[in-house]
């Protein structure tokens, strides 16, 4: 069975990748090279655990310190919400 990397979808060689700390999958080194894919113990992530490693993040920052924004920062941060959940429903699935 062919492996795959799971940043770029080509075949991958686990000797020449690294796995994700979190599920397992494989990843080119070279893939997995930036720093937006490792967490603060410089372990690697896949894009989907680095992607939920950041909500948890933002969720403990969100509801910790919501009531210190004013309106105009709320709105401005629900825009930006808004644009990433445009993103994630128009990009063609896989």
């Amino acid at each position: 069975m062919t492996k795959i990397c799971a940043v770029c979808g080509r075949p991958a060689v686990e000797e020449d990748s690294v796995r994700c700390a979190v599920c397992g999958a494989l990843m080119h080194r070279s893939c997995a090279s930036s720093d937006t894919l490792t967490d603060a113990e410089d372990n690697k992530l896949c894009p989907y655990d680095a992607m939920l490693a950041a909500l948890d993040w933002f969720d403990a920052i969100l509801t910790e310190y919501t009531d210190s924004l004013s309106s105009e920062q709320r709105n401005e941060v629900a825009d930006r919400l808004r644009s990433y959940l445009d993103i994630l429903e128009n990009r063609k699935s896989a």
